[in-house]
């Protein structure tokens, strides 16, 4: 399994579309957890709000930095732990986070190979015809 995770030169590449979208849509159900939590464990309120609202300014600050190298993409990958342990706080969490992990997962490194692979088919078509000639 290939773990090198470099984003292509792309401006617009699959694997940052994927990981961006389910990172700004993990931070809403995150958001959504912590208002459940609030009503659920009313002792830990503070606890519930700090934990849950720093993650989900993680998540979308992850989002934003995803074309500055492979490092935010790891990051992301570390970022699914609060968003599971939520499920401390919201028994639901403990499946959601868990799917949301996997989604993440598969979008980081499938993204990546469809990137590699429009890459190869980029480099291949433009390095073996060069510009046309005009017919007059």
């Amino acid at each position: 399994m290939d773990l090198d995770l470099t984003p292509s030169p792309r401006p617009h590449g699959a694997q940052r579309m994927f990981s961006a979208t389910i990172l700004v849509i993990e931070a809403f159900v995150v958001f959504f957890a912590v208002l459940a939590a609030h009503q659920l464990v009313p002792g830990d309120r503070t606890v519930t709000w700090v934990w849950g609202l720093l993650t989900l300014l993680a998540l979308l600050a992850c989002s934003g930095m995803l074309r500055r190298g492979a490092w935010p993409y790891w990051l992301g990958l570390l970022l699914q732990l609060p968003v599971i342990l939520l499920g401390l706080q919201v028994t639901a969490m403990w499946v959601v986070g868990i799917g949301f992990g996997i989604l993440y997962a598969y979008s980081v490194f499938k993204g990546h190979q469809l990137d590699r692979e429009k890459d190869a088919v980029d480099a291949e078509v433009l390095g073996t015809s060069g510009p046309q000639e005009p017919t007059a």
